[in-house]
């Protein structure tokens, strides 16, 4: 499975949460990943990037937030993501920290798919409802940073004006790459043909003439790819509607960018999927596809607000 082009625009307003460490810094993304059922009614609190607030029904939870509930943390109920819990720091108190294993196996997430997107993707609240035409609707955020596979190349789109060349920089400012376009259309980058190493860090420039847009890009290793590659086979190997299968492959890339962000970050690459899709899709459908966009939208964020 390869894709090469972009078929469809998906063009819709739409919000990740977890830490992706490029270059060596950290970047702050914004999708939630945990969510309060019950318990909260009196003497809970939650501290998020050092500001309290009370609890609440449904109340979002990420990765570092603090929860303080009196007389017992225990007494509280929370749906966490497949990759998080809640870490006991004392009798009333409780922090949101990764849980997931260090070695990532496909077959946990494939299976956790069906759990996550009812909890995680479905939820969110949307402000429109058309999903995946051909045109009309706010502008989807480009990727800020992608980690690459050999055999997917990634697209790159302008943000508005016309790409007249893609440069990569290693972490040293050497250029390994380049090439001159003149394109208002997204611009395939092969990761075979741009002479990056896995494991390394590089940043793409995208030059549109009077500015110039950056993206980091990490090059995954053999072994996680292989894993990679293996859920989404899992995944063509049940028998589903071909639009069920498209929404699974692309919450399993967004899942597993969710679970290991210092080595995986797919999010563009289930973008690309989406824009490839020719599918009608149901009422139900549609609002989970509004949900995986808007986590794409969010993932590119720089903070949480």
């Amino acid at each position: 499975m390869k894709f090469t082009g972009i078929a469809v625009k998906i063009l819709v307003t739409a919000i990740f949460s977890l830490a992706l460490f490029l270059g060596g810094e950290p970047v702050f993304a914004e999708n939630y990943v945990g969510i309060i059922l019950s318990g909260y009614e009196k003497g809970c609190e939650v501290v998020h990037q050092g500001k309290t607030f009370e609890c609440g029904d449904r109340r979002e939870l990420y990765v570092g937030d603090i929860i303080t509930k009196k007389p017992s943390a225990r007494t509280l109920k929370i749906r966490w993501a497949p990759y998080v819990n809640g870490a006991i720091r004392d009798e009333t108190s409780m922090e949101v920290a990764w849980s997931q294993p260090e070695k990532f196996k496909s077959n946990t997430y494939v299976a956790a798919l069906k759990q996550y997107i009812d909890d995680f993707v479905k939820p969110t609240q949307y402000t429109a409802i058309a999903v995946v035409t051909r045109g009309g609707g706010p502008k989807m955020r480009l990727p800020s940073r992608a980690t690459l596979m050999q055999g997917y190349p990634i697209e790159i789109a302008g943000s508005g004006g016309e790409i007249r060349s893609i440069t990569v920089f290693d972490t040293k400012g050497q250029k390994v790459y380049e090439t001159l376009v003149t394109s208002k259309d997204p611009v395939s980058l092969i990761p075979e043909e741009i002479g990056i190493k896995p494991l390394e860090s590089y940043t793409v420039h995208i030059n549109e003439g009077t500015k110039t847009r950056k993206l980091d890009i990490l090059l995954m290793d053999g072994t996680t790819q292989e894993e990679v590659v293996k859920g989404l086979a899992d995944i063509d190997s049940t028998n589903v509607p071909k639009q069920d299968n498209l929404i699974e492959k692309v919450s399993y890339l967004q899942l597993i960018s969710d679970a290991y962000p210092d080595k995986i970050d797919l999010y563009w690459l289930g973008y690309q999927l989406l824009q490839e899709n020719k599918y009608q899709f149901t009422k139900d459908q549609e609002i989970v596809i509004q949900g995986l966009m808007q986590r794409h939208n969010s993932h590119y964020r720089d903070k949480v607000s």
